[in-house]
């Protein structure tokens, strides 16, 4: 089974190398691809060591570059993760063998933070948001994150894609569609660590209320954070 991660990028210099290394270290060796959005840093340089396709001129939206990476890939399997992440050895075959039941059509686990770079809250956070996200999944509410989920191409592109539109939540957007179309798996093993970075940059408040307000969407279906 083929399987292509892809990568959307805007000056990740500082973390893209070493989330291409352990990528292209995983026991089943992806297809990579990075997306990038007209980094100013060493973003490409870096890439070009690592991926199989880089790229580049892209909008600076997210959904954008995940739509493009996808329709880009080879692999009847697509990931998706983000620059600033880690991830262990056998996260992409894990991932492969619950797709070796047909009805699967997505699959995603937990997202935690990097070691080294979090707080006791940081950790409480998340692990909140974990829960959250699994109990939801068992109740019929789909919610994947786009740093740690994969998906049937065929079942990606038949739902629509990514909504290019948004700014944010394109990620939670498409899961709820794909889930439509068939079986979906939120495995505790299979885990993806990211960086704090963004909570810094957003100060609790603002990260808090972020968290608060994507349940609130998926249940009124209202599309938070489109592009004017």
């Amino acid at each position: 089974m083929k399987v292509t991660v892809v990568i959307p990028t805007l000056n990740e210099e500082a973390y893209i190398g070493k989330c291409l290394e352990g990528i292209k270290a995983q026991t089943v060796r992806p297809e990579i691809i990075v997306v990038d959005s007209g980094s100013s840093d060493k973003t490409l340089e870096i890439a070009g060591k690592y991926a199989d396709k880089v790229l580049s001129g892209g909008l600076k939206n997210i959904g954008f570059n995940r739509q493009r990476g996808a329709e880009a890939a080879s692999g009847e399997i697509v990931i998706t993760t983000d620059a600033d992440c880690v991830h262990k050895k056998d996260w992409v075959e894990r991932i492969l063998r619950r797709f070796e039941d047909s009805r699967i059509v997505a699959v995603s686990g937990p997202t935690i933070p990097m070691t080294g770079e979090a707080v006791l809250l940081d950790k409480l956070c998340y692990f909140t948001g974990n829960v959250i996200v699994w109990v939801i999944h068992w109740l019929g509410v789909v919610w994947f994150r786009g740093s740690n989920a994969a998906y049937r191409k065929d079942a990606l592109i038949r739902s629509g894609g990514y909504n290019t539109e948004m700014a944010a939540r394109e990620d939670s957007d498409l899961s709820q569609r794909v889930a439509k179309l068939g079986k979906t798996v939120f495995d505790p093993s299979i885990i993806v660590m990211t960086s704090m970075r963004r909570r810094r940059a957003m100060g609790w408040l603002k990260t808090l209320r972020y968290y608060v307000d994507t349940p609130i969407a998926l249940i009124t279906k209202k599309a938070y954070y489109k592009k004017v």
